[in-house]
């Protein structure tokens, strides 16, 4: 059985996304669970794509528990956009270097929060895929996935997945770990399997970032003076010009 989790750093000390963290630690718990059903190995592979500075995050994932890691080495982008599409594509390369019988990620990145990697990803490797997975039951002997989505108004959606598949994971599936020095210590002499940009095929940017401004600010606010019958009175007019009464 073999796993594959794809997570991404965030900042420049090592910290993964919080999505991917809960990624990661659902593949480790299907790992302990398999390994106490099952003598057959069970492996857990991480991908990331970034810049060089990226490589901590594959370190703590070993710390983790993480058995093998991937850094897709990508160039700076300008203005530090890069579109899911082309995100997909790297990572899609990864996960073609070894049949994975299942593929994680989180359900967004905190930065972009766009939720698109995953489902693009599964589609470029021809996947079944489920998103916004908040339960996940592995029968191994059936080679199925047994899963709820999280839905709007509370409600769940529950669906039996043949593998290979491709999930996104929800916050609050589980509650991640956190690695012991000895693990940290260890991870540190674990090889990170490097492949830089000239090795994979990129994807075309289907679209760029041509530019990042701040929000202006485009309402003022107005202070009601006088008494308290004055300001409630002020108050009651502009409920009323603005149709809110």
């Amino acid at each position: 059985m073999k796993i594959l989790v794809c997570i991404k750093q965030s900042g420049d000390d090592g910290q993964m996304h919080r999505f991917d963290a809960h990624a990661l630690e659902e593949a480790m718990i299907m790992k302990e669970r398999l390994a106490a059903e099952t003598t057959a190995p069970v492996t857990v592979a991480v991908v990331t794509a970034g810049p060089l500075t990226a490589a901590p995050v594959i370190r703590r994932a070993f710390g983790l528990g993480a058995d093998q890691g991937f850094h897709m080495v990508t160039s700076e982008t300008e203005y530090g956009y890069t579109s899911s599409a082309v995100t997909a594509g790297r990572l899609a390369f990864a996960a073609r270097l070894a049949h994975y019988d299942l593929i994680l990620t989180g359900i967004m990145s905190e930065d972009m929060m766009a939720a698109q990697t995953g489902p693009m990803l599964a589609r470029i490797l021809g996947l079944p895929c489920a998103t916004e997975v908040v339960k996940a039951n592995l029968n191994r002997a059936a080679n199925l996935i047994e899963i709820e989505r999280e839905l709007e108004n509370g409600f769940r959606d529950s669906l039996v997945i043949k593998l290979p598949a491709l999930l996104t994971i929800q916050a609050g599936i589980n509650t991640p770990r956190y690695p012991r020095l000895s693990n940290m210590l260890a991870a540190n002499r674990k090889e990170i399997i490097t492949i830089n940009e000239d090795e994979f095929a990129a994807r075309p940017a289907r679209e760029v970032c041509i530019g990042r401004e701040n929000p202006e600010k485009t309402r003022s606010g107005r202070k009601l003076t006088g008494s308290l019958e004055e300001q409630a009175r002020e108050l009651f007019n502009l409920l009323q010009e603005k149709g809110l009464l």
